[in-house]
């Protein structure tokens, strides 16, 4: 059996648990404990709310909120970078050419093929990235409600079998 925490120490721990600032993690390597310890002390002291993650909870899910409208910000970015790609794949191209004369600006109607060759390699990894980050983000829409919907149905299962449990037992002595 381990030796008894000095009081001391015991004092210490239960005051960062009732702090609430540390997870049971961050007390225990704090003080040199075990986190099971750090749980039990919390338990018998009776602190109702120690390590609670509520606001962690919240912090996680705002963050995440705000990564998909960054996402979602950038897949309208890259669709506009698609489109000023096209337009500029159509467009006059000049470029300067070596004359005797020094160097001459010349104009064509279009660009040259290559030129063109490159502009819709770009809008090709322009758009694969745009629909990337929509599938990205509608996946993770998918899984969420599969997940809400596999608690829904384990949830109603219970009840059923609750529900079941009641309406199978045998008639008391009273008749009821």
């Amino acid at each position: 059996m381990p030796p008894r925490i000095p009081d001391d120490k015991r004092a210490a721990i239960l005051a960062d648990i009732r702090e609430n600032k540390l997870g049971a993690r961050q007390i225990a390597k704090k003080h040199g404990v075990a986190v099971s310890t750090v749980s039990k002390f919390a338990a018998d002291a009776n602190v109702a709310n120690a390590f609670e993650r509520t606001q962690t909870e919240n912090a996680t899910r705002a963050r995440a909120a705000d990564l998909r409208a960054a996402r979602a910000e950038l897949a309208e970015q890259l669709i506009d970078d698609a489109q000023r790609l096209r337009e500029r794949a159509w467009s006059t191209y000049s470029y300067y050419e070596r004359s005797n004369e020094g160097p001459e600006l010349v104009t064509l109607n279009l660009p040259p093929l290559a030129e063109v060759r490159q502009a819709y390699t770009s809008i090709g990894i322009a758009l694969d990235k745009h629909m990337a980050l929509k599938k990205f983000d509608d996946n993770r829409g998918e899984e969420h409600a599969k997940s809400v919907l596999g608690e829904l149905a384990l949830g109603l299962g219970i009840a059923y079998r609750q529900m079941g449990d009641t309406s199978t037992q045998p008639p008391s002595d009273d008749g009821s």
